[in-house]
């Protein structure tokens, strides 16, 4: 029997965070979301539960790159795909980002994890192939 997946958003802005959130649960409409715009919160998530991916802004104290080089220690191998009003693209991936997303294209965030996903061979959860 398959395992929903389960995800991190975190990100300072609630109504961002939401719009975020919305997109995942379209694409993933089964699974455990964790939501957050507390760092401490998310990296203790990230070190404590079998993630199937990240989605990080950023938070109130904390700056995008910064978050995803402590997400990225937390744990090495989760998907993690940084978004952002700004392009920082090439700082996202020197933090450890799996992947960028412009916050403008928020609604294809689903997508964006799960064609991830797809292309590395990975599932999203144990037992809950995206293939």
């Amino acid at each position: 029997m398959s395992r929903a997946p389960t995800l991190v958003v975190v990100d300072f802005n609630v109504e961002s965070r939401f719009l975020l959130v919305k997109s995942l649960r379209r694409r993933f409409p089964s699974a455990t979301i964790y939501e957050s715009d507390d760092e401490e919160k998310v990296i203790e998530i990230a070190r404590a539960v079998d993630l199937a991916a990240i989605v990080a802004h950023r938070t109130h104290t904390m700056s995008g790159t910064e978050l995803v080089r402590r997400l990225r220690d937390a744990d090495p191998q989760v998907p993690i795909v940084m978004v952002s009003g700004v392009n920082r693209e090439a700082d996202a991936r020197g933090a450890g980002a799996t992947c960028f997303m412009h916050y403008d294209e928020w609604p294809r965030i689903g997508g964006i994890v799960e064609t991830h996903l797809r292309s590395t061979g990975g599932t999203i959860a144990p037992g809950f192939d995206v293939a």
